[in-house]
């Protein structure tokens, strides 16, 4: 049973019906090749059915949500659409990093490092605190690039790869976090080449073992 939002006097309701789908496909409560029924998501979060129609619309702009013939559907991801993703995350990514080596303040590089320093325990850590320190370090790292077309393009692609949730790669948590660590440490040591070699190494390995699972899943 779905808990319905508040939604407070003057809060737009296909904004808030948006950021609640958006939550539950983000932490998985609505799982990739789940149809969507929008009357019964309609019901649950105690609205009408036309701003839940509206946020459907705007997370399938996002490619959140994609159509299967006539049924609207939870997003997935092939092997080889994580493949292009990452590519491009690849490239983006490690440019953001060569120039956030240059222009990042020292306040948000330890602000950023202090916050993965008491990420210790993945066991109590869940998917929704993980991501928002994910997003925190490499949305940081894109706005202080300074160019902010690359930054909205970095958002968007990110948000596609986050269909994949951390409980199904458990392995890449500490690595991950060690590799988060070594980026921000090229980063204050303003070196911008190493900067972007470790962000490329980072998302190398995140590829490599998301790529992994799918197969794994694939063929069982």
């Amino acid at each position: 049973m779905l808990t319905p939002p508040a939604a407070p006097d003057g809060i737009n309701l296909a904004l808030t019906a948006y950021r609640h789908l958006r939550g539950m496909v983000m932490r998985g409560e609505l799982a990739a090749g789940e149809a969507i029924q929008e009357r019964r998501l309609a019901e649950a979060l105690g609205l009408s059915r036309t701003p839940v129609r509206d946020a459907l619309g705007r997370l399938e702009g996002e490619r959140l949500l994609a159509r299967q013939g006539r049924l609207l559907v939870v997003a997935s991801l092939s092997p080889a659409e994580v493949i292009d993703i990452l590519q491009l995350r690849r490239l983006l990514e490690g440019e953001a990093a060569r120039l956030a080596a240059t222009r990042m303040a020292e306040a948000a590089i330890a602000a950023l490092r202090a916050a993965l320093l008491r990420m210790k325990d993945e066991q109590s850590l869940t998917d929704e605190a993980h991501w928002a320190q994910d997003d925190a370090l490499h949305r940081g790292i894109a706005d202080a690039s300074g160019n902010a077309e690359m930054g909205r393009v970095i958002h968007d692609l990110r948000q596609r790869t986050r269909i994949f949730g951390l409980h199904r790669i458990p392995e890449r948590f500490a690595r991950g976090r060690e590799e988060h660590l070594a980026i921000l440490d090229a980063i204050a040591a303003r070196a911008p080449e190493e900067a972007a070699q470790r962000m490329r190494h980072h998302l190398d390995q995140a590829r490599d073992a998301i790529i992994a699972t799918l197969r794994r899943e694939l063929a069982a």
